[in-house]
């Protein structure tokens, strides 16, 4: 029912080529402030004269900590431009697309969030349970530099921001661009397949792509994106996905620093070397573990719904659940 959920709104190809243009619109503009901030600090360190070569320097690197830009107020200025972004989507698809954002999460009444808190709480505590056995093996690697004074505003901002950020790539990825591109395909797998190698090309511009490289990078963020991918189709709403999503970067950002990352921020830790050949296998292996935990837990049993064919019959039975209402 979750792909069936697109038939409740309006599908013209106009509808989708406007709202994704005033999402990519609103990103741009949400990009402003940070723009404005290492403008600003490349002319004061020329005497108020704006150096061009140095600004597109600046802008290509991103490292603020050597810009002298306070890593909290940066990593706020960054999260700004998926708030502009995420608003831009909601107002197209209530507008645009008519229908609601919820139909991007569920085809039911209401949202379950105990899904979504599970999903989340079990991904952080399998994360720290692997990175409590990585310190113990190799402490050295270890940077412990937490700072309550920066660490404090770090966690309202990743709490209260980050999963506004991370909500907004889910519901564009894997609930409108999956959901839209199932109602003009024959199988499942093809907007599983394309989205998620939308994921990874979005993601392809991080700087860890060019700190450890394309091929292992690509891989593994296109690994992400079908592991989030499966779970929604099994799971028939993208519930369990925000969940690990918010938790990855929430993680990411609160625990672990390292050179080359997205997420500049004062975490507890700094990771003096990536084991970048152990990412992929471990994630492979997290993965599993998390399919046969919620296969076991919502009694998934029709793997057909990873490749079969997309069926929009819908079921009385399902649709009595679910809320047509434009929330």
């Amino acid at each position: 029912m979750f792909l069936q959920a697109v038939k409740r709104g309006k599908n013209d190809v106009w509808r989708y080529l406007l709202t994704i243009l005033l999402v990519i619109l609103a990103y741009v503009i949400g990009q402003v402030p940070v723009l404005l901030e290492v403008v600003e600090v490349i002319k004061i360190r020329n005497g108020g004269v704006l150096d061009l070569p140095a600004l597109s320097v600046a802008l290509a690197e991103l490292d603020f900590k050597s810009l002298g830009i306070d890593l909290n107020y940066a990593f706020f200025l960054l999260l700004l431009m998926f708030i502009f972004a995420f608003g831009a989507l909601w107002f197209g698809v209530r507008f645009i697309h008519q229908r609601s954002l919820k139909s991007l999460i569920t085809p039911l009444a209401k949202i379950n969030w105990a899904k979504i808190f599970f999903a989340f709480s079990l991904w952080i505590a399998v994360n720290l349970l692997a990175e409590a056995i990585s310190y113990y093996y190799d402490a050295d690697n270890y940077i412990y530099q937490l700072d309550w004074h920066e660490f404090l505003p770090l966690l309202a901002i990743a709490l209260l921001l980050l999963p506004i950020q991370t909500s907004f790539e889910e519901l564009l990825l894997r609930g409108y661009l999956m959901q839209g591109i199932a109602n003009i395909s024959a199988y499942r797998w093809i907007p599983l397949v394309l989205t998620s190698t939308i994921f990874g090309l979005v993601h392809g511009m991080n700087p860890e792509v060019q700190a450890f490289g394309a091929g292992v990078m690509m891989t593994y963020y296109i690994g992400i994106g079908l592991f989030l991918g499966i779970i929604t189709l099994m799971d028939d709403s993208l519930e369990l996905a925000l969940g690990i999503h918010a938790a990855t970067n929430i993680y990411g950002a609160l625990m672990l620093s390292f050179e080359g990352s997205v997420l500049q921020t004062p975490a507890i830790f700094r990771l003096k070397t990536v084991n970048v050949d152990f990412m992929i296998p471990a994630f492979l292996v997290l993965s599993l573990l998390f399919l046969y935990i919620f296969a076991k837990k919502y009694k998934w049993k029709d793997w057909h719904k990873i490749y079969g064919p997309v069926n929009f019959v819908y079921f009385k039975a399902a649709e009595e659940q679910a809320d047509d209402r434009i929330a």
